[in-house]
């Protein structure tokens, strides 16, 4: 057992935050040998029941939960900070490129395990994450998180249009490629599976379908992509969705708005998407140092806490210039 006494910030049963000034946090085993969390709360409460036992004492430190970064992704650690006119010309310039290097394994089991590095030098202990079109950039990262026993939850992005030779992938492999890592990697351990269309414009009608087919059997798996960030990208979506009352009607038409579903930026809403993301029990990502890096525009925080729709911050590194969740939050 490990005793460590410093500030302590919890969180109660019912999600309410709980500040104990003069804290106490007790670790022990389980079976398998992971430190699990067995005590925790004020030191005068809890002291005298571990009477004896050696004490880490961190006077003027808090010990805190880890962070969870809701939308990230792990193939552009090594394109932040690069500058581009706004998202498309960045995801063209620099993005689509870079991503395709991911066709090599040994490639990105090496940012799978820098980007995991990053990820706990800035306290993110879970994080739901973009790999690449590639199957094997979701295997790398998937067994570098369970060889450290983390809280990951990633997907193979689909992207059969619209999209370079490198990235793009083929409308029926990709999406019996998903449903291949579902099997593979969701609930191992500490795993989750997402099911991740780029953006609806790189996907055609028959992949986001298809994508909604494979949500429909497999109702415990995530949904992940983006939605309503750029004017430019908004014009582009409703010209190839035309039918679609709004950009983020096109995910809905397809079954991908459901609880587990996040969609990252979420800026450009009205209020009728607003309330669809409430009444489906979808989440936005905000991401406010990409949003402010590429020019996209704000997240309208007031008018989102009005239609009582769920949201949660999110580095979006590489578009976000910071792995640091106190970055993002000073951001946001």
């Amino acid at each position: 057992m490990h005793l460590y006494r410093s500030a302590l910030l919890r969180f109660a049963d019912d999600g309410s935050a709980l500040y104990d000034e003069d804290g106490l946090l007790a670790t022990a085993p389980d079976e398998r040998g992971v430190q699990r969390v067995v005590a925790a709360g004020p030191w005068q409460a809890l002291a005298a029941r571990h009477a004896g036992q050696p004490v880490t004492h961190w006077p003027g430190r808090l010990i805190a939960p880890g962070f969870v970064d809701l939308h990230i992704h792990y193939p552009q650690t090594d394109v932040i900070g690069s500058p581009a006119d706004g998202l498309l010309p960045w995801l063209e310039t620099y993005t689509f490129p870079h991503e395709s290097r991911f066709a090599d394994p040994a490639y990105a089991a090496g940012v799978a395990r820098f980007f995991l590095d990053e990820l706990a030098r800035n306290g993110v202990t879970t994080a739901l994450a973009f790999a690449t079109s590639h199957p094997g950039s979701v295997d790398a990262l998937m067994a570098e998180a369970r060889a450290r026993r983390l809280r990951l939850i990633g997907g193979k992005v689909l992207q059969d249009r619209h999209s370079p030779d490198g990235v793009r992938d083929q409308t029926e492999q990709s999406l019996i490629d998903t449903e291949a890592l579902i099997h593979r990697w969701h609930g191992v351990d500490r795993l989750g599976y997402a099911i991740t269309p780029r953006f609806a414009p790189t996907s055609t009608p028959a992949q986001l379908a298809g994508a909604g087919e494979i949500a429909a059997r497999h109702p415990g798996v995530w949904i992940q992509s983006h939605v309503a960030e750029n004017v430019d990208e908004i014009r582009w979506a409703r010209e190839l969705f035309p039918a679609a009352r709004s950009y983020l009607g096109v995910y809905g038409d397809c079954g991908l708005l459901r609880e587990r579903a996040i969609y990252a930026h979420c800026i450009h809403l009205d209020d009728a998407d607003r309330a669809l993301m409430r009444e489906t029990g979808a989440a936005a990502a905000v991401s406010p140092t990409s949003n402010l890096f590429l020019g996209s525009g704000f997240f309208d925080y007031a008018a989102a806490d009005r239609a009582g729709m769920a949201y949660g911050l999110a580095s979006d590194v590489g578009g976000g210039t910071s792995f640091s969740p106190f970055r993002t939050m000073l951001a946001a």
